[in-house]
């Protein structure tokens, strides 16, 4: 089984298992078209598996990680010490392109380094909380450990949780409904399983007070599963 599918037969059984749902499975049939097949007893489920990512947000965030991941590997090519840093960059528009990627990953290597070398002959944890003001154009906040004994770099941080946006989310759902003319035989429920959450913003969405009832889909259920709240909206 491939990573791919390994992650989505977790979120699947971690899904069935909601107490909310009151489910007898009686296995799991890992598919391809549907994604799995699943044995209720008194009927054949299939169901397709989608993370609900925003598109847009997971650049952002993708951006962000490589940003920081380059500083990382330039502190380890010039340094021994094995460090665990998180950052919070200021809610700006990052610029694209490959000299923006370069000043950003300089701003926050030289940040790492001048602590670094101010601090290295201790054991040290240092961060940016108390201070009022920004700690620079891009840093909002920074923690730097070396106590932890192995490396770890990574954006971290509060966020603001956007309102699903329905015209995206209707087109996952009018993507994954295609699948069900394919499928080699019928079943006698064909269900959705959108799984968000996973704690990053691309993956979290406010949907209170949204009225799902004008969707229309050949799903005979469609489930809006927070992996990591282990919460479940019913969508239809």
């Amino acid at each position: 089984m491939n990573r791919k599918k390994e992650i989505e037969k977790r979120h699947l059984t971690k899904f069935v298992s909601n107490e909310k749902l009151k489910l007898l499975v009686y296995g799991i049939e890992d598919s391809e078209t549907p994604d799995f097949i699943v044995n209720l007893g008194e009927k054949i489920v299939s169901i397709e598996h989608t993370r609900l990512i925003n598109p847009d947000l997971k650049k952002v965030e993708q951006h962000k990680d490589k940003i920081i991941k380059n500083a990382q590997k330039r502190f380890e090519n010039k340094y021994s010490e094995e460090l665990y840093v998180l950052l919070t960059f200021n809610n700006i528009i990052l610029e694209s392109g490959k000299s923006a990627e370069e000043k950003y990953t300089d701003e926050v290597f030289k940040l790492i380094e001048e602590i670094y070398l101010f601090n290295k002959e201790y054991k040290f944890r240092i961060n940016s909380r108390r201070q009022k003001s920004k700690v620079s154009k891009l840093i909002n906040y920074f923690s730097i450990d070396n106590t932890w004994n192995f490396a770890n770099w990574q954006h971290f941080g509060a966020y603001r949780v956007e309102k699903m946006n329905m015209g995206w989310f209707g087109e996952v759902i009018s993507n994954k409904e295609k699948n069900i003319k394919r499928y080699p035989k019928g079943f006698d429920e064909n269900w959705l399983l959108l799984v968000s959450d996973f704690g990053t913003k691309a993956s979290t969405h406010c949907y209170d007070r949204i009225d799902f009832s004008n969707i229309k889909t050949e799903f005979d259920k469609i489930y809006l599963y927070s992996y990591m709240a282990d919460e479940i909206e019913i969508i239809i």
